[in-house]
């Protein structure tokens, strides 16, 4: 009787256990990684737009699998899919990370499977295997993923949502600014950063390193996540005199030549050389948001070419800021910027030279580097008030380097805020 007493409280003891454990790591997980940014009605808000979405399309269904949306619906990038009926709520499908989905995610339900029987049970008990229309981000998601869903749901006609999902972020909320603001915060300290940590006959790399030691320190997360397909970037650009044109396909001025050819983006192994321009343009990802901002560092004094064509960046620069206004077109402050690199006289050299030059001016940021609205040519949708933009006129200037300047702004009825405060001088150290 005793020892079976004494089994019967070790049982119950190590339940007590096991649920103080759970309940421990859910609220760790909960205060330390699930971020109370949003709260769950801003997401179920985003939710319905996204329904909205799918009305207007005729979609019955939609799967979601890529990152920055799973965590723009979800608040997590641990499912490996979110799935929204038109009507209803959504749930999330997972494998692993199951404790951490429910701490992140708590305000949708979960689902847990292990192969493609789990799954179809799922979809059976939902009622999702009969949908007629479904909808996929299909600019992103691999064909294998989808086959293996039409294999699961036969019959369905396939809807490409990429846009519709994609264009649903380009209204920034109060939440979401507030983080981009924050790193703009950080960023103003760059100047400091760079005169502390510069010494002569540093290379690229070394100077870098500096930089991006203290935005790893101040909470960067270490990745910054591009939307076009083939396109890998680290924190940054740090990249002096020629080296800032040459060529690659990310579609920017100046990505950098890198450390090899296999990772051919950023800063490079050559020392910087005095009087050069040097570019530093750096994203930085606080909490999966993205501000993006470029400022000039010269060692010794920067020729009269390169000032002069730093004024005339930054006066594009401000002069596009007095037009970003709600209701004017994307493709206006486009214009006015290739208007004006006209008039300073710098036609073949605005935005590029040759081949490599890019056909914007600005672009919308947030969960990705390369969000809409994109300040371009043929762009004739409206700014809104809270959409959040970077601009950068940059000109490449044969034999010496780019030179210009960014800045992440966001569009408010009285004009444009700015959220990355840093001194727009060219950081000169004699």
């Amino acid at each position: 009787m005793a020892k079976s007493l004494l089994a019967t409280e070790t049982e119950t003891q190590r339940e007590i256990l096991i649920y103080f454990r759970v309940g421990l790591a859910h609220f760790w997980f909960k205060e330390m990684i699930g971020m109370a940014s949003f709260k769950p009605a801003e997401f179920q808000e985003r939710i319905h737009r996204l329904q909205g979405k799918m009305q207007a399309k005729d979609v019955e269904l939609v799967i979601i699998s890529r990152n920055s949306d799973l965590f723009y619906y979800t608040g997590s990038v641990q499912p490996l899919y979110f799935i929204l009926p038109v009507n209803g709520r959504g749930i999330v499908l997972a494998r692993k990370a199951i404790e951490r989905i429910e701490a992140e995610a708590s305000h949708l339900k979960l689902e847990v499977f292990n192969n493609s029987k789990d799954l179809m049970a799922i979809l059976n008990r939902y009622r999702f295997d009969a949908v007629k229309r479904v909808g996929f981000t299909l600019d992103n998601i691999s064909y294998a993923s989808v086959q293996r869903w039409q294999q699961l749901i036969p019959g369905a006609e396939i809807v490409n949502l990429s846009w519709e999902i994609r264009s649903l972020r380009l209204v920034k909320s109060e939440a979401e600014i507030g983080i981009q603001v924050k790193a703009g915060e950080i960023m103003a300290q760059l100047p400091e950063v760079v005169k502390s940590g510069f010494r002569p006959g540093m290379t690229e790399l070394e100077l870098s390193a500096v930089i991006e030691k203290y935005m790893r320190e101040k909470g960067h997360t270490g990745l910054v996540r591009c939307y076009r397909e083939g396109i890998e970037m680290g924190l940054g650009v740090c990249s002096a005199g020629a080296n800032s044109l040459v060529g690659t396909k990310f579609d920017g001025v100046c990505a950098g030549v890198g450390t090899s050819a296999a990772v051919s983006y950023g800063a490079g192994w050559e020392p910087i050389p005095k009087g050069a321009p040097v570019t530093l343009d750096y994203a930085f990802n606080l909490e999966g948001y993205h501000i993006d901002q470029t400022r000039m560092f010269c060692w010794g004094e920067p020729s009269k070419v390169i000032t002069e064509a730093y004024q005339r960046m930054a006066q594009i620069e401000a002069t596009i800021f007095d037009h970003l206004k709600p209701g004017v077109n994307w493709e206006k402050a486009y214009g006015l910027a290739v208007h004006l690199a006209e008039e300073y006289g710098y036609t073949k050299e605005f935005m590029g030279l040759g081949s490599d030059k890019v056909r914007f001016v600005g672009h919308g940021i947030g969960l990705e580097l390369d969000e809409p609205p994109f300040i371009a040519s043929g762009m004739e949708e409206p700014l809104a008030e809270n959409m959040v933009v970077a601009i950068e006129p940059k000109v490449a200037l044969a034999g010496v380097g780019v030179v210009g300047v960014e800045d992440t702004v966001v569009i408010k009825q009285s004009g444009i805020e700015l959220i990355t405060t840093c001194p727009r001088e060219i950081i000169l150290i004699q």
